[in-house]
């Protein structure tokens, strides 16, 4: 599964809506690239986790996810 249909899925699994997954490619890869440049917080959350990729990915995800 693409990351574009990862987070086309989850869209629409947030919403009340009759339509696919599909509905929301569009919606997906705005998300996407939206998230290409990274906050500060994200910059300074990711050197903290700097022994894989996966561990500097996710650390990065959770920071902006706990933005406010």
């Amino acid at each position: 599964m693409t990351m574009i249909e990862r987070v086309a899925r989850a869209i629409c699994k947030t919403e009340n809506t009759v339509y696919g997954w599909q509905h929301y490619e569009d919606c997906a890869r705005a998300a996407i690239q939206a998230m290409r440049e990274p906050t500060e917080a994200m910059r300074v959350e990711g050197v903290r986790h700097h022994d894989t990729v996966e561990s500097i990915w996710q650390a990065m995800i959770d920071e902006a996810l706990e933005d406010k």
